[in-house]
């Protein structure tokens, strides 16, 4: 009976248990109430019970990731996948990259191999050289350069497939070549070594040059020796540089600069010529020729390049009349009377070194009177005798000049008047206009036949619309403008000669130097005028150095400073002073070849003076073309700093005109193998000469004669190789 209860009573309680554990719980938030809860739901099922089953809600459905090359569509909480992987897409490898998936950027495999090409060129260059380097591409290939390191070299240019490359400083740079589409590629190492320049050598005739000239030296391997060349009779000095030393006296260029060794300190390419000197006696500090009975004179002679061990007691002296002077051992002259004679200087052991000059002894050098003085101040003690450049359009040529025993030409003033320009002319105007300055041109004509009679027919037949005054050259002079008249000569258009008050009183001592203020005032000795300067078409104001080389018209009226109308020049960038066309008289002088250009110089300077004395003119009024509109001319005069010696011809001339032309002068050669009738040089030795002249002056039936001595330089003097 108690087993029955017992059994009764336990399926009581399992009855219960069960009906009070399922009930669900009033409160939201809890899955599970007393002894039941649920799972949460998946991608596939709902909420459930794990005890009873029971569910509540749907199931999350699945949440797919796309697919990928390699992987399908997968859900991202279960991981259950549907369809397949895409696979890859693949681009081809190129020269910058390996096979490459378009979709996921995966790589495989290497980037293609570029192909290796040749650069032909120089694997060794100097500083400041330049170097050409050949890539062998197709031309129509572009490519790119890259330099490691851009300090040693840099690219100077690149046309096609040749490059070209400088070395900047020593040192090794790897330069290498990249096609644009990356498909080339090339190296080239270059070395950049010391600079490498070179040596140029003026060769001269008759002179041996040794077979081991240096061609080219670096400036570590300074200093380095030079070899001596040899020229027989001559002794060799030294090295000189060629534009250094061109057209210079050898006797009066500093030994020290010449070269037997390129010293420390020189860079750069270089010209150099030999320079030797010939073996001689020299006299020296030979003021006058001329002395009275009175006066003592020593001569001294100065051995030159001859061996150091000759000494002053090897010389022997002796004079070839000793009743008009004695001379001692050591060259004292003692005159003995009135004449003229010759002394002369020799080397003891051999005759062939001796130097002679002409003296001449007068009763007193006090009371000659100044006509003759004229002609003693007028000797030239030493003559020109030199090579010259001579600037034609036509060609340029080098022209031996000789010049003059005097500065005064010993010949008559002729002027031909059988052409001239007839009037009307398109190069004749006519307007007559007061004459201020006389102005000297060259033709710039190089040509042999351009001589003063084909200008002045020139002229006459329109000159292409110039015109000048005068034709000057060593075969006449001619006349084809009256002197009165513009003519079209000097650049300056029509500006007339005018003066402008400046405002500043003159100063005496005071140089008359103009320069021009930073406002574009002329100013006087640094002090400021109230005249303007011309300005440039740019309105620029020009400086001090475009002046004309010749400077401004200054005059002084009444105390005061007057300065002359000035313009500038485009054509010659100078400026310029007005008056050259209208108020001056124009001489083309000529310059062509196998003339005697000196004679011509001579010549013109007589002409020039007459003009003078014509038109109460000044030596301060003769002007080159240059002064007027900047123009380099007379060229050749100019180009050869033999202006001022023009003016001393002109000065000569002029003197004569104005205190000495009631004289009549007389010109004897002593030397006609040197010097002919008219005073002109026409032979240099290789040692010097001098050579002697006889002048006489007549006045009102009274003549004076005397003997002068001129110095003819030897062509040992000049730039020789």
């Amino acid at each position: 009976m108690n087993r029955r209860k017992t059994i009764l009573l336990t399926i009581a309680l399992m009855l219960f248990l069960t009906f009070t554990g399922c009930k669900k719980s009033n409160d939201p938030s809890k899955t599970e109430c007393k002894n039941h809860y649920f799972v949460d739901a998946t991608c596939t099922e709902a909420k459930k019970c794990p005890n009873c089953n029971a569910t509540e809600g749907e199931p999350l459905g699945h949440d797919y990731a796309e697919a990928t090359c390699v992987l399908p569509a997968t859900c991202k909480r279960c991981g259950a996948t549907k369809g397949s992987a895409l696979g890859h897409q693949w681009i081809d490898a190129t020269y910058e990259s390996p096979k490459k998936c378009s979709v996921c950027g995966i790589t495989e495999g290497t980037a293609l191999e570029p192909t290796v090409v040749e650069i032909t060129g120089s694997s060794t260059i100097s500083q400041n050289e330049t170097s050409s380097y050949e890539i062998q591409i197709p031309a129509d290939m572009e490519y790119g350069i890259e330099i490691d390191d851009e300090t040693i070299v840099s690219l100077v240019s690149c046309t096609d497939n040749v490059f070209v490359l400088k070395g900047l400083k020593i040192g090794n740079a790897k330069i290498t070549i990249i096609a644009k589409d990356k498909s080339i590629t090339g190296t080239i190492n270059v070395t950049v070594t010391e600079e490498i320049y070179k040596i140029d050598y003026t060769k001269k005739d008759n002179v041996n040059y040794p077979t081991d000239l240096p061609v080219d030296y670096k400036t570590s391997e300074l200093p380095l020796s030079l070899p001596e060349p040899t020229k027989k009779g001559f002794v060799f000095l030294g090295w000189a540089f060629t534009d250094e030393y061109k057209n210079s006296f050898i006797d009066e260029y500093d030994l020290s600069k010449l070269w037997k060794e390129i010293p420390t300190g020189v860079s750069g390419d270089i010209t150099i010529v030999p320079i030797f000197g010939y073996p001689r006696l020299q006299l020296v500090n030979f003021e006058s020729p001329v002395i009275d009975l009175k006066t003592t004179l020593t001569l001294n002679v100065k051995k030159m390049y001859l061996p150091s061990s000759i000494s002053d007691s090897d010389i022997v002296w002796s004079s070839v009349d000793e009743n008009v002077l004695t001379i001692d051992e050591f060259g004292k002259i003692t005159p003995k009377s009135v004449g003229y004679t010759s002394v002369k200087a020799t080397l003891k052991e051999d005759s062939n070194y001796c130097v002679t000059v002409g003296i001449t002894v007068v009763d007193d050098l006090s009371i000659i009177d100044d006509a003759l003085q004229f002609i003693i101040d007028a000797n030239c003690k030493t003559v020109i005798a030199k090579a010259i450049t001579v600037t034609g359009y036509q060609f340029i040529y080098s022209h031996k000049l000789f010049g003059s025993v005097s500065n005064f030409g010993f010949f008559k003033h002729i002027v031909d008047e059988s052409i001239q320009t007839p009037e009307g002319a398109s190069n004749r105007p006519g307007d007559v206009y007061p004459k201020y300055y006389v102005t000297v041109h060259d033709t710039a004509s190089s040509a042999a036949d351009a001589d003063a009679k084909k200008h002045a027919e020139y002229v006459q037949n329109g000159g292409g619309g110039t015109s000048w005054h005068y034709s000057a050259g060593d075969t006449g002079i001619y006349h084809q403008i009256p002197d009165n008249e513009r003519a079209y000569h000097a650049g300056d258009g029509k500006r007339e000669y005018k003066l402008f008050d400046t405002g500043v009183a003159f100063v005496e001592g005071g140089k008359g130097k103009i320069t021009i203020s930073s406002d574009g005032y002329y100013e006087i000795d640094g002090q400021k005028t109230i005249i303007s300067v011309p300005r440039k078409p740019s309105g620029e104001i020009p400086v001090t150095s475009e002046i004309n080389d010749i400077g401004i018209r200054l005059v002084v009226e009444n105390g005061m400073y007057k300065i002359g109308n000035t313009w500038w020049s485009t054509d010659y960038r100078r400026i310029g002073n007005g008056g050259g066309n209208c108020n001056s008289i124009g001489i083309e002088t000529m310059v062509n070849k196998g003339s005697d250009i000196y004679k011509t110089w001579q010549k013109t300077a007589k002409l020039v003076a007459h003009l003078l004395v014509d038109n109460n003119l000044s030596i301060d009024d003769v002007k080159p073309h240059h002064f007027f509109s900047g123009k380099n001319c007379p060229q050749t005069m100019r180009d050869n700093k033999l202006w001022e010696n023009f003016i001393k011809l002109v000065e000569c001339e002029y003197e004569y005109l104005t205190k000495y032309s009631d004289c009549t002068i007389t010109f004897t050669s002593l030397d006609k193998t040197y010097v002919n009738s008219s005073g002109r040089v026409i032979k240099q030795d290789k040692i010097d000469r001098y050579v002697s002249y006889e002048v006489t002056v007549t006045k009102d039936g009274v003549s004076k004669t005397i003997v002068l001595t001129s110095l003819i330089p030897g062509i040992s003097r000049t730039y020789r190789g």
